[in-house]
């Protein structure tokens, strides 16, 4: 279940397609994120009454419907006094969900695409246009995801919702283990300015990529499929006992964003 929220998920660089088509690929990430494959899904609407674009809402949501083959079965719509709120509810399913709770000592830990990207789309003033594409229409690797669970070749997974900043740590507290990352390993999109990639790497959010551990006994099996769907993949560090997070030898950053603040959560 995910929730987009007018000032907080998006503004006016989205338009209402986008927003549309953005409220389906959040939640088909999810299931990617288990190796599941998505099947149907609800949505829950709350709409100002000056909101006058719901063919165009609707119209994103058909399309990315369309295009992850998910059946919508029906859902509410009320009246907002604030912002545009979209709700989806997706099913799936799967044999064999992965987890967050299955990274292993000794295993690799892997991303797809440029994780950052979008999420420059949202942090930069001035963003290149691949960020604001990225940002408006999120991608998720969905069939690399399914093959890597069918194949048995991942431990631990997740999707890339909050940036590394925040769901690296998520995956190293619930396997109880810790993740190193080396910051040099970390992908970054030619588009965005040298001096800043790896920070939008590490902080933003919003890229619905894959972050995932496996043995390294998968590495040739990852390269092929990778290579097979179109979908860039690398290798950014390794698992380790103990906890939490580390980058290089820098202190683990802080993610860009939060809904609430250390006191309130």
């Amino acid at each position: 279940m995910d929730t987009l929220v007018e000032g907080v998920h998006f503004d006016e660089r989205l338009s209402p397609a986008d927003v549309g088509y953005k409220a389906v690929a959040v939640s088909v990430s999810d299931m990617a994120a288990m190796g599941a494959r998505p099947m149907w899904m609800v949505v829950a609407l709350s709409v100002p009454p000056t909101f006058e674009h719901i063919d165009a809402l609707a119209e994103g949501v058909a399309l990315a419907c369309r295009e992850y083959s998910v059946g919508l079965a029906g859902g509410d719509t009320t009246r907002s006094p604030g912002p545009l709120v979209i709700g989806v509810t997706m099913m799936g399913c799967t044999d064999s969900p992965a987890l967050r709770s299955a990274a292993r000592p000794g295993d690799d830990v892997w991303v797809t695409g440029t994780p950052g990207l979008a999420g420059a789309g949202y942090l930069m003033t001035s963003p290149p246009e691949a960020a604001l594409a990225a940002l408006r229409r999120p991608r998720p690797p969905v069939a690399l995801a399914q093959a890597l669970v069918a194949q048995g070749l991942v431990h631990a997974m997740m999707d890339l919702s909050d940036g590394l900043a925040a769901d690296a740590p998520r995956i190293a507290r619930a396997s109880g283990v810790s993740l190193h990352i080396t910051a040099s390993a970390l992908p970054v999109h030619p588009a965005l300015p040298a001096d800043e990639a790896v920070h939008y790497a590490l902080v933003g959010g919003d890229d619905y990529e894959l972050l995932f551990t496996a043995p390294t006994t998968s590495r040739d099996a990852i390269a092929q499929l990778a290579e097979t769907e179109q979908i860039r993949v690398s290798r950014i560090g390794r698992v380790h006992n103990g906890e939490g997070c580390i980058l290089d030898d820098r202190p683990w950053p802080q993610p860009a964003f939060s809904h609430f603040d250390a006191e309130a959560s």
